[in-house]
């Protein structure tokens, strides 16, 4: 009998708890696996953390299947994701790659795996929640989003005849993108509102009137006659639709006491205009 030595082979998560601050504990178990005669440490990690807690800011996200629109500072921020794009290029190749090869076969199989069409645009779901959350996280704030059901997102996409392909967009872009940000959210402790989706992209902020859109993502206010996008519209709407619920209560019970000072300007940081809404 004598001492073996055995190398420790640390997980790419171990090594990312590492960086975000956590230290490992006296606490390890061992537990031995014959099949593959290796052992396994499981390590336990603690990290001290300071309660988040969120001022009077809003960080309103719009979620649509080739974007997510946000606020940084005072400016409209559009981020192009193309997950929809990305999932009808993916079709197009698989198709390519059936017919060449046959539906269920071996090499289609094979040449179907080689694209990592999930890995990618998981990695552009989770990179994209990440800076949204950061963002907000740096600013104290709580990040506000349409509570959109399937329904919703399903006439949303109704343009792509596929139901296939539907079903992919419904579940990476639109579904997937909500639920990254969600989950993002709730690892950094960010609290996150959901607010009523309804005509948040159809109305003026300003006016309350309808925006009328031709082609492209830019519409006319019926009331005013400014040029409203699409994006910037929505954002405005969800950021007061988030205030309004701040200010009446609804959310307070989950954030807690948020000091909202109502300032009178217009669309100020803590305006609430309630004309608007």
């Amino acid at each position: 009998m004598g001492w073996v030595h055995l190398d420790l082979e640390p997980s790419k998560e171990f090594y990312k708890l590492l960086t975000r601050g956590f230290k490992p504990t006296s606490h390890a178990k061992i537990k031995l696996d014959r099949r593959n005669r290796r052992v396994l440490f499981h390590l336990s990690l603690e990290k001290e953390v300071e309660i988040y807690r969120p001022e009077n800011i809003v960080k309103p996200v719009d979620v649509n299947e080739n974007s997510v629109a946000t606020l940084y500072e005072a400016f409209a921020v559009i981020l192009e994701t193309d997950l929809a794009r990305t999932t009808l290029g993916y079709s197009y190749r698989k198709k390519s790659i059936q017919k060449r090869n046959g539906s269920s076969g071996k090499e289609a199989r094979k040449a179907i795996k080689k694209l990592k069409e999930r890995k990618k645009k998981r990695d552009y779901r989770m990179k994209t929640a990440s800076l949204i959350v950061r963002e907000a996280m740096r600013m104290r704030g709580v990040i506000a989003i349409e509570r959109i059901s399937g329904d919703d997102i399903r006439i949303m996409i109704s343009r792509y005849k596929n139901r296939q392909l539907r079903h992919r967009i419904y579940q990476s872009a639109l579904k997937g993108e909500l639920n990254a940000i969600i989950d993002k959210a709730r690892e950094y402790g960010v609290p996150v509102l959901m607010v009523d989706p309804r005509n948040t992209s159809k109305i003026c902020p300003i006016h309350n009137a309808l925006i009328e859109y031709g082609e492209d993502r830019i519409g006319v206010c019926s009331k005013g006659g400014e040029r409203r996008h699409r994006e910037v519209a929505a954002l405005i709407n969800i950021y007061l639709k988030a205030l309004e619920a701040l200010y009446e209560g609804y959310a307070q019970k989950a954030f807690g006491v948020l000091n909202l000072d109502r300032s009178t300007v217009t669309l100020g940081s803590t305006a609430f205009p309630r004309s608007f809404l």
